[in-house]
């Protein structure tokens, strides 16, 4: 990536034309953040962006009319207008969206403050518009005709820090999405929180609830896909906006049988799991974002049914069942996609399936057939390494490779087809649907997983034989 990426010659032409008009476009946010880290740490964060036209620009000394019109000779081009998007003064759009090439571009205004307010001023200088930003070390400005860095709020220190700081005081309040939006770049650039930042989170983290749940979703995603995912669960709670989720507060504390949790409480398990889940570098294709985020809520029905034995042991049963309706909460609370959410829904109600018993060939083809169609075993093995390896000390690693675990049953991560579909057992026997034909498919299904049934024809023999007896027509009539 670095200095070859940001000179993109994309990126001069589209300032060129700025310049024509009189203004300047300067690279700012990711593009000139992560190559500056590249320079000043020796390493760039791991992109979470695809294509140049995810990167920000930042037009100076042109309106938004005037923008649009120097641009106007490369295609397409419109101005952005959205509620997200807007002087907050004049309720005006500030952005323009060009497409180059195959990739699109968003330019924004510069902006100030004024009267309290932030608004968008083509006049403003760098400082003032850096002032507006998020974090200094995103309020870093490139300049793609001369080439340099400019640095007005001095974040240099910050850089070298590893530290995460605020551009205002105010930045949260003018908008609270930032607090997850740091939850995530901790996360995602492996950097501390300021000073600055953990009180002003102290502050302002009840302004959450005047969020949209919208806005919550794509912070938690980059979370979620992030290396580092513990940093930011440990800035939430030491900055006290894990209160904004009390059921995942509630893990704080929240005892654990020693023998089995050495490390603490529920919560320190929990990082312990997540940080696991991060290194085993699932890809996002392979199901990422609901591992991750079944990592962070596998035990959240813990404190609902801890209870001390009369020998004095914390018991934890039922754990799995009891977190459903809250992690349901918690998902519904940041508007976690449908399948994300049944996923991690799935995940945590069949967790302990197991318990960390020998994987057989019966009791696979019974679990798969559990998780499908959310997810499969190879997510089953990946949540119950990173649980096991959630525990510090640990006296060795997870038992099986992910293909170890799969040998019973050859390496496949689903269930096999049931070699008899319903309408076709209804057909056959002349049954109408109902109660009964569940029951006599899952009788045909758990003979099939047990290698007793292997055809269509072996199925309907079964199912006969069970219709024959009256005892069964009794119980499901």
């Amino acid at each position: 990536m670095g200095f070859q990426a940001i000179n993109d010659l994309r990126f001069k032409r589209l300032a060129l034309l700025v310049e024509n008009r009189g203004g300047r476009l300067y690279v700012i946010g990711g593009q000139a953040r992560d190559t500056l880290m590249e320079e000043k740490l020796g390493k760039a964060p791991p992109s979470m962006h695809s294509g140049l036209g995810d990167k920000d620009l930042v037009c100076f000394g042109l309106d938004i009319s005037a923008l649009k019109e120097a641009f106007s000779i490369l295609g397409p081009t419109w101005i952005v207008d959205h509620r997200v998007l807007l002087d907050r003064l004049k309720k005006d759009p500030v952005l323009v969206k060009v497409r180059l090439g195959e990739s699109e571009f968003t330019v924004a205004i510069s902006r100030k403050r004024f009267q309290d307010q932030i608004v968008s001023e083509p006049g403003a200088s760098l400082a003032e518009d850096a002032a507006c930003r998020d974090f200094t070390v995103n309020a870093v400005y490139y300049d793609p005709l001369l080439e340099v860095f400019f640095d007005p709020l001095n974040s240099d220190k910050d850089f070298r820090a590893r530290r995460l700081e605020l551009c205002s005081p105010t930045a949260l309040i003018e908008d609270p999405a930032r607090i997850l939006r740091a939850m995530s770049f901790l996360s995602r650039l492996s950097f501390i929180p300021g000073q600055k930042l953990l009180a002003a989170t102290a502050r302002d983290w009840p302004l959450l609830a005047l969020l949209p749940p919208d806005r919550l979703w794509p912070e938690w995603r980059k979370w979620a896909l992030s290396l580092w995912p513990r940093l930011g669960l440990e800035y939430l709670r030491q900055s006290g906006a894990l209160a904004f989720w009390p059921d995942l507060q509630a893990l704080i504390d929240s005892p654990q049988l020693f023998k089995f949790h050495p490390e603490g409480d529920v919560w320190n398990h929990t990082l312990l799991v997540v940080g696991a889940m991060a290194e085993l570098n699932i890809p996002v294709s392979l199901g990422r974002v609901f591992l991750t985020l079944t990592s962070l809520l596998h035990d959240i029905g813990k404190p609902k049914v801890t209870f001390i034995a009369t020998d004095g042991r914390v018991m934890t049963r039922g754990h799995a069942p009891a977190g459903l309706p809250l992690a349901k909460k918690f998902l519904a609370s940041i508007k976690s996609p449908a399948h994300v959410a049944k996923a991690v829904l799935r995940l945590i109600e069949r967790h302990m399936d197991l318990s960390f018993r020998e994987p057989t060939t019966l009791n696979l083809k019974i679990l798969a057939r559990r998780l499908w169609p959310f997810c499969d075993l190879g997510h089953f093995w990946a949540i119950t390494k990173a649980d096991w390896q959630g525990r510090i000390p640990y006296p060795f690693d997870y038992p099986w490779t992910l293909e170890e675990f799969l040998e019973p049953v050859d390496g496949q991560r689903g269930p096999s087809p049931i070699p008899l579909e319903a309408r076709e057992l209804m057909a056959e026997l002349d049954l109408p649907g109902g109660p009964m034909v569940g029951k006599l498919m899952a009788l045909i299904t758990e003979a099939f997983d047990k290698g007793e049934i292997f055809t269509g024809p072996e199925a309907l023999k079964l199912a006969a034989a069970a219709l024959a007896k009256p005892e069964f027509k009794a119980a499901n009539s």
